[in-house]
């Protein structure tokens, strides 16, 4: 043992066990803390260190007790007191990893020996457990890149430097200890915030993001892509006061707002699994009647003669179907004519009709009518085309799915209007609402164009790194649609990139109140919404897009999305349901850490994951601006003067 260690030994190891050891502290320690040449250190408070020599590396062991060893009865109140002043202390520490080269590694595989000395930590120690040696990288003049891995240019020259990890507040135990994580481990991959309402996600969240915007010198977080979904519309003056000049923020709503870009998203991006979900269409009878409109509203969007002939087919299949029906004679003539002028039929047919207003005055005006319309159907079988994303109105959809069940009517299916009365009840109420006014029909808006501004991207050029949707007024069937549209399309774009340069354009979704739109209730619809968060969970990471949830209920998230996270920071927990979901989904989280759980205090937090080497429990730094999520001051907003005006 080297000069140094000696000098902090505080006791000896006692008992070992797989899982723990016993340490018994030197009889002249009396106030569980020592003197060393650089400061005091408290060793004997829960949730500290201390760190055992052994072989050429040390062990570091988390203590979980501290107690008395156990004394025989005392025979007054003076002995008594006078054993506790000399009484034998011991702490149980648990092994959790080895620093070896100042370099912490997770785990332990060789254990000590009995009566192993045991020294109190030092702050290089805790640099290396905590992973904070080698913040800033330099990066080479020429190429760009960190200078270790650049091999072409060694001109000696020190290059620009990008940030490696992130200040992300305070230690609880030891006291203007910075707390900092892996910011490549934590951006890139999932991550979740949890804790129950008010307990501060949303700061947190504000907090780190302001943190590495506000690095003030060299390279700054210029490629990052942060788009989130706020559905509490707490965001926008979080990110009020950044250097605008470096860092810029879109922020788009639902409704027209100041300082709002109002988000208008074209209802033909939809693709018919989204349909499904906007129409909350049933999976047998409804979803293949809106998969036909669709086609329809596709095939109708396109000329040449065999489109024609299958237009026509259709029509005519649906305008005998009518024909026959028990409509009344008005009825019927109101359908049909609407069907004839959407065909190419020839001019003799619509005015014949058209003359005797669906009442034929003979048996062979009739004939000679149904003979002129069966003339445009079809011999050979066809399938109706899938939907391809071309433009239409919305409007319009109502008319193709009417056809779409006339047509299912034409081939025997007389019941499917009533199957399907509700799926154009949702139509009607979904045109009615303006809630729904952000799906538009503007045939100026492409596909690229809407996508490239949800990554905050212009002829190539990153214009702004913070996106934020304000969902605040909407309902959750709302950001349901809404969230699952954007991120399909993020993502498929992201899966566009050719091989070379995949993976080089990160995207980090923020996912506030995830559990409202991606839900773990096998009753609600929003299971449709879960396939594209599913998805990016599994397979985001090989293209750069990766979620950071946010929840005060993860015992109501999608299992597969939370099971995917790689890092939690968890607030205060009480909900015994989520307590034990986040059981179910860490299970390599130990017992001690999780009991921790419910007695957070406020404004701190439990970070455990690949950004960290071991859980730690942290205050977290402060948000400033904070976002729009202050506690209501019941008392101040109750006793106020008789003529105080109230602005709402």
């Amino acid at each position: 043992m080297i000069l140094d260690d000696k000098k902090r030994v505080i006791g000896k190891i006692i008992s070992i066990n797989s899982d723990r050891f016993t340490v018994e502290l030197l009889s002249g320690i009396k106030n569980f803390n020592a003197s060393g040449y650089d400061d005091i250190h408290y060793f004997a408070q829960i949730n500290s260190y201390v760190i055992v020599p052994y072989q050429n590396h040390y062990i570091v062991s988390e203590v979980i007790g501290v107690r008395e060893k156990d004394t025989p009865d005392f025979t007054n109140a003076k002995e008594q007191e006078l054993s506790k002043v000399f009484s034998i202390k011991h702490l149980d520490v648990l092994p959790i990893g080895t620093i070896k080269d100042k370099v912490f590694t997770f785990g332990v595989s060789v254990y000590p020996t009995l009566y192993s000395d045991v020294l109190y930590i030092k702050d290089e120690e805790l640099d290396a457990l905590f992973e904070v040696l080698n913040a800033e990288v330099p990066k080479c003049n020429d190429c760009e890149k960190d200078e270790e891995k650049c091999e072409q240019h060694n001109d000696g020259l020190k290059g620009k430097t990008r940030t490696k990890s992130l200040d992300v507040g305070e230690s609880a135990i030891f006291p203007d200890y910075k707390i900092k994580i892996n910011i490549d481990k934590f951006f890139g991959s999932h991550s979740a915030v949890l804790g129950n309402t008010g307990s501060g996600k949303s700061c947190t969240i504000a907090s780190m993001l302001q943190t590495i915007f506000s690095k003030d010198k060299e390279f700054f977080a210029i490629g990052s892509t942060f788009v989130i979904f706020d559905v509490n519309g707490e965001y926008k003056q979080a990110f009020d006061n950044l250097d605008k000049s470096k860092i810029n923020v879109s922020n788009f709503s639902i409704e027209k707002k100041k300082d709002f870009e109002k988000l208008e998203l074209p209802h033909y991006f939809l693709n018919v699994e989204e349909w499904t979900l906007l129409l909350n269409a049933s999976e047998k009878t409804q979803i293949p009647i809106l998969r036909n409109a669709l086609g329809l509203a596709t095939l109708f969007s396109k000329s040449g003669a065999e489109i024609v002939n299958i237009k026509n087919h259709i029509l005519a299949s649906c305008i005998i179907e009518t024909f026959n029906s028990s409509d009344s004679p008005v009825s019927k003539y109101q359908k049909i004519q609407s069907l004839l002028t959407r065909g190419a039929f020839t001019s003799n047919i619509d005015n014949g009709y058209s003359a005797q207003y669906g009442n034929f005055t003979t048996p062979t005006q009739e004939k000679a009518f149904l003979d002129a319309i069966n003339g445009f159907l079809l011999k050979t079988h066809f399938e109706i085309p899938s939907f391809d994303n071309t433009s239409f109105s919305f409007d319009e959809l109502g008319g193709y799915l009417d056809l779409a069940i006339l047509y299912e009517e034409a081939h025997g299916n007389k019941q499917i209007r009533d199957y399907c009365s509700s799926l154009i009840t949702r139509f009607k109420s979904i045109q009615e609402r303006t809630e729904f006014s952000f799906l538009t029909d503007k045939n100026s808006t492409t596909l690229d164009s809407f996508v490239n501004s949800m990554l905050g991207l212009k002829d190539k050029k990153k214009e702004k790194q913070v996106i934020i949707l304000d969902l605040n007024s909407a309902e959750d069937e709302v950001v349901e649609v809404i969230s699952t549209v954007i991120t399909r399309l993020i993502f498929a774009r992201l899966k566009k990139v050719e091989n070379e340069k995949r993976n080089k354009f990160p995207v980090n979704l923020v996912l506030e109140e995830a559990h409202r739109y991606i839900s773990n209730d096998t009753q609600r619809n929003s299971l449709k919404a879960n396939y594209i968060f599913e998805r990016v969970a599994k397979e985001g990471r090989k293209y750069g897009l990766f979620l950071l949830v946010s929840s005060q209920r993860p015992s109501e998230l999608s299992r597969t999305v939370l099971s995917q996270c790689n890092n939690f920071i968890v607030h205060r927990i009480q909900n015994p349901d989520d307590l034990s979901h986040i059981r179910q989904i860490t299970p390599h989280i130990s017992e001690a850490t999780l009991k921790k759980l419910p007695s957070i205090p406020t404004q701190h937090a439990l970070i455990f994951g690949s950004a960290v080497n071991i859980p730690t429990l942290y205050k977290v730094k402060n948000a400033h601006p904070l976002p729009l999520s202050d506690n209501n001051q019941v008392s101040e907003n109750w006793f106020v003067d008789k003529d105080h005006e109230f602005d709402i």
